[in-house]
């Protein structure tokens, strides 16, 4: 192989590496049932990958005492990363065996170059007692069995 053609593959293999950025997500947000906080829900923050890829597990954790949650993470990408939270829980479900599945799309002002969010979106409180409609405002749920 000549030296040219070489050199132009390196500077191939360099360019697409510099073309992947590493970007950033910062959420926080109280959670409720009802009156009461939502104590011990299992919150996570995603890059949603479509295809054959698999969705990224940014961060994750289970809500405090008081409901509370902050989450953050970053993900090194080509496009600009689909970043969403999965809130887990049995709120207002009336005893079934599997838990619903809330999704919640974070807007991308809030997506942010470099390893850390310079913002955290902040969802307020949030009572999970409420039903939404289906795909309302890319709000859903769905119930997720974990056996």
């Amino acid at each position: 192989m000549s030296p040219g053609c070489v050199s132009l593959l390196i500077l191939s293999l360099f360019s697409v590496c510099l073309a992947f950025r590493t970007q950033s997500v910062a959420v926080k947000g109280v959670l409720l049932c009802g009156s009461h906080p939502a104590s011990n829900v299992h919150v996570k923050l995603f890059d949603e990958d479509h295809g054959p890829d698999p969705d990224d597990v940014l961060d994750q954790m289970m809500t405090k005492e008081d409901g509370s949650f902050s989450l953050s993470g970053s993900a090194m990408e080509l496009t600009p990363i689909d970043p969403e939270i999965r809130i887990y829980h049995d709120c207002n479900d009336h005893g079934k065996p599997c838990q619903r599945e809330w999704v919640i799309r974070i807007p991308n002002k809030y997506i942010f170059g470099g390893s850390e969010a310079r913002e955290s979106m902040d969802l307020g409180t949030i009572n999970l007692e409420v039903f939404y409609q289906e795909n309302l405002r890319k709000n859903y749920y769905i119930y997720i069995c974990l056996f």
